[in-house]
């Protein structure tokens, strides 16, 4: 199934998790034990659908109407199990409800990472991790780039700040995929 949705992914030019990103991930979540996810960006739904596959239950946030439709049809045909709920809403505008999870996964606007931790960081368990998707982001060079890629990886650079320097969670990163980070309270 996931390999199906990845030749689809691939073909139509939706981002989806590394192959790396995603072992990263699986790892994670048994290592920790994870019950409960948030993700923040579902695209087509490919990273709830794994996640969902290990046994966890995925609330999952998308705004693009597009890639709405085709998470609930990937949805409805692959998450037998009914692991994954699917929020339609801009994450930075919607309220809730929420419960806590064991696992943030923010792998949305990569301009509001910062945003994102910030806003939802309050439904993590004590013992729960955030980690953070495409943080290298293809790793291009700042000065081979235009105006708005350019503004784009300064903000993620000061993202990357922000977590090192965090008083309350300490974050390690990887070079995983595209680069992740896994934040932990301390």
């Amino acid at each position: 199934m996931l390999e199906q949705l990845k030749t689809y992914a691939i073909a139509h030019h939706i981002p989806i998790i590394s192959d790396e990103g995603l072992c990263f991930i699986n790892e994670l979540i048994i290592k920790n034990h994870i019950k409960h996810v948030l993700e923040i960006g579902t695209a087509m739904g490919y990273s709830a659908l794994a996640m969902a596959q290990q046994g966890c239950y995925v609330d999952t946030i998308e705004r693009d109407l597009v890639m709405i439709d085709l998470a609930k049809e990937n949805f409805r045909v692959y998450d037998h199990e009914n692991h994954i709920t699917l929020i339609e809403a801009n994450a930075l505008d919607y309220e809730g409800p929420f419960k806590t999870y064991d696992l943030i996964f923010i792998d949305g606007a990569k301009a509001q990472y910062q945003k994102f931790f910030e806003k939802y960081e309050r439904y993590l368990n004590k013992q729960g991790i955030i980690v953070c998707d495409n943080l290298n982001f293809h790793h291009l060079d700042i000065k081979k780039v235009n105006r708005n890629t350019r503004q784009l990886l300064n903000k993620l650079s000061l993202f990357k700040s922000y977590l090192e320097n965090h008083p309350t969670y300490i974050t390690h990163f990887y070079d995983t995929g595209d680069g992740m980070s896994v934040s932990k309270r301390i």
